[in-house]
């Protein structure tokens, strides 16, 4: 386990039937706007669905051929809503909902139909430019590793996505499309606001290579909650023609945080800026350093692509487990780790036997290796946290080792001109390898999984506005290296008096999924619409006989998702989107209970408008009903609006922004849990009320 979410999870594990993983669900997203009044140009969900084409799906394709449900945030967009990272933009996309851990939203969590890593996982395979990015111990994502700033497109496949991409893929997939030399020659921007936030970020080209930097701070709206972060990166076009092409890519990121946990409610209604006396210490630092080279080369009709990367990263973390109400454990947890990635593949288009078709065939491997040390700082009630203690020597230390290697095959047929057909399936095989040295050397753990990722599904275009898309699909996600070999001992009141929640039998987690959906275009205005059923099998649930992570849960996951966008004269676009929802249960006594933190209905909808004069805005609003805070449906989390703003005006040759987050200054909590201890107290993440930011920058 690991970063400030660790005692949610401990939380979950003492409810009764409660979940580690597999949490929330909603799809909620908007339409994109259109480009500033300068660019004839529209962005993708205003533009013609059949001429946007993306890439996530390992080949190039236009999201009204797709068979899966499918959306693209365009650069034009992400200038234009009021977003300040990764995750922001990514509540803007149909399918996802994201929360936060942090008062003003720079600790998000990514939602995904219904499965939920709690900050310390991934049900989503994330990628930068096509290269899988989450961590190597317990798989999550480093938000803070590309500034909005660099991304200059971010395309999302939503549903089980594993025999394109393997483990994790069980959400969806996440492709952070970072900015090339082809772009305009030189960009800044600098950004002030509430609490203590300041950001500068810049980006330029000198030849064909490309650089770019951005370093933030904030002192956070509550106590305890501030954050630092620098990111620095480029590209090198080595190579770059229509038929063959090489670029060197580099990112260097750090960033230091700090977590002031969750607050009881009757700490909130003192002080909702407050933070948890025992998560006084809690913080971590973490740097990640990236080297990639990736090409393309086509050889007659065959286009061939491969990537390299290497990575080396670490964490130096101090982490709070809250037993209960009145009882932490913190320890100290450093992890040093590096990995090398690769992945080919040879694209083939033609006809065959008269039939219009393309085949892809490739394969990924990476190895991974990782050391993690554990030092206990302090236990005990509140009393125990009001000095200054210090880390012990180690107390729990190993060595990890993952390797991985699959090979996958894609064929999309076209019997016929308006039919398209997609075929497809991948093989992954994971190995592992443990060796615990401390607090005495044991014996090398082993264990090794397989899996088979099938997919097939059609698109039909019925009409020259619109294509309707079914598709079937398997995926699955692989236990992580800390959910099988964390050392971190958990202290309890009977023998042996500490535990650890990890298992080395852990199996993967495994969906089969169904999907339909369309793409309509009227006029100037897009529709889309996809209807899921997800069964999950042999999900990670704490079974409290063994006091362990075991395979034993099953879940179901149905969902509507509905977008809609259009435009109008005087540069004007309206969007809306809303999902209807079910995740329940499907396993002991709480089968058919919703899954806790789950919102049956989420919606978003706004307006935006670009003047003849270039001055722009958007204002979004953002529902989400209440949900069921315990397995037990006994108790709600409430649900919340939310409006952000964002008006711009040219200055000559900039730029001036203005954006205000919670306009109507609402109160309400993003997240929480139950006490871990068992009373009928509560825990939630309070959020800031009116946040507003001013920034400048090159038009």
């Amino acid at each position: 386990m690991d970063g400030g979410r660790i005692g949610e999870t401990f939380a979950a594990c003492c409810t009764v039937n409660s979940r580690r993983i597999s949490r929330f669900a909603t799809a909620i997203g908007v339409g994109a706007a259109p480009a500033f009044a300068q660019s004839a140009a529209r962005d993708s969900l205003t533009h013609a669905l059949d001429t946007v084409v993306i890439t996530a799906q390992r080949t190039s394709s236009s999201i009204a051929s797709s068979s899966a449900a499918v959306s693209r945030l365009s650069k034009e967009t992400l200038d234009r809503l009021p977003v300040r990272n990764v995750g922001d933009a990514l509540q803007y996309v149909p399918g996802i909902v994201v929360i936060h851990g942090d008062g003003i939203g720079d600790a998000p969590r990514i939602i995904a139909r219904g499965f939920y890593g709690g900050g310390e996982t991934e049900y989503v395979a994330v990628l930068i430019d096509g290269i899988p990015t989450s961590e190597a111990a317990g798989g999550a994502v480093n938000w803070d590793l590309v500034p909005i700033s660099s991304v200059r497109a971010i395309e999302v496949v939503r549903g089980g996505s594993s025999s394109l991409y393997g483990d994790a893929a069980i959400g969806g997939v996440i492709n952070l499309i970072t900015k090339r030399s082809s772009d305009a020659h030189a960009q800044w921007r600098v950004t002030g606001g509430g609490f203590g936030y300041a950001q500068a970020a810049s980006r330029f080209n000198v030849g064909s290579a490309t650089l770019f930097g951005d370093v933030a701070r904030t002192d956070g709206y509550r106590a305890h909650e501030a954050r630092k972060t620098w990111v620095l990166g480029g590209t090198l076009d080595i190579v770059s023609s229509p038929d063959r092409a090489l670029t060197l890519g580099t990112l260097s990121s750090s960033r230091r945080f700090e977590d002031p946990g969750a607050l009881s409610e009757t700490a909130i209604a003192a002080n909702r800026r407050a933070s948890s006396p025992f998560h006084r210490f809690d913080v971590t630092k973490q740097s990640v350093n990236r080297v990639t080279l990736d090409g393309r080369e086509k050889i007659g009709r065959v286009l061939f692509s491969a990537y390299a990367a290497g990575e080396l990263a670490s964490s130096n973390a101090i982490l709070t487990l809250p037993l209960s109400a009145s009882f932490g454990d913190t320890k100290g947890r450093l992890v040093d780790s590096r990995r090398a990635l690769g992945s080919m593949q040879a694209e083939y288009g033609g006809v065959w036997r008269g039939l219009v078709h393309r085949v892809v065939v490739g394969s990924d491997a990476s190895l991974g290796s990782l050391i993690s040390t554990y030092r206990s700082l302090v236990s005990g009630a509140s009393s125990a946290y009001v000095g200054s203690p210090t880390l012990a020597d180690p107390e729990a230390r190993g060595t990890g080792r993952r390797t991985a290697a699959a090979g996958f095959v894609e064929w999309h047929l076209s019997p016929a001109e308006p039919l398209r057909i997609d075929v497809g399936v991948r093989y992954d095989a994971i190995s592992d390898r443990y060796s615990p040295s401390a607090p005495a050397r044991q014996e090398t753990s082993y264990k090794s999984r397989d899996a088979w990722s099938p997919r097939i599904g059609a698109n039909l275009r019925y009409a020259d506005g619109g294509t309707v898309f079914v598709s079937a699909n398997g995926a699955f996600k692989a236990p992580t290296m800390d959910q099988l070999y964390d050392q971190r001992g958990i202290p309890v009141p009977f023998p042996p008096y500490s535990v650890t929640l990890s298992n080395t039998r852990l199996r993967p987690q495994t969906l089969r999924g169904l999907e339909a959906g369309f793409y309509h275009r009227i006029a100037d205005a897009n529709l889309s619409m996809a209807v899921y059923q997800m069964d999950m099998r042999d999900e990670l649930d704490f079974d409290l006989e063994q006091f362990r992570y075991v395979n034993i849960g099953r879940s179901r996951h149905r969902g509507l998702e509905v977008s809609v966008s259009a435009s109008g004269p005087l540069g004007l676009t309206v969007f809306s989107n809303a999902t209807v929802q079910s995740a329940v249960s499907q396993f002991g006594e709480k089968s058919g209970q919703q899954l806790r933190g789950i919102p049956r209905q989420a919606w978003t909808a706004g307006v935006s408008r670009v003047a003849s004069n270039g001055i722009a805005s958007s204002l979004s609003g953002t529902v989400i009903g209440s949900s069921f805070l315990d397995d037990d449906n006994t108790t709600t989390i409430a649900g919340y609006t939310r409006f952000d703003l964002r008006a711009s005006l040219p200055l000559r040759h900039m730029r001036l922004t203005i954006d205000v987050r919670n306009l109507l200054d609402r109160s309400y909590n993003s997240t929480g849990y139950p006490d871990p201890g068992g009373s009928p107290e509560r825990f939630f993440y309070p959020a800031a009320g009116r946040v507003l930011l001013i920034g400048l920058g090159s038009r």
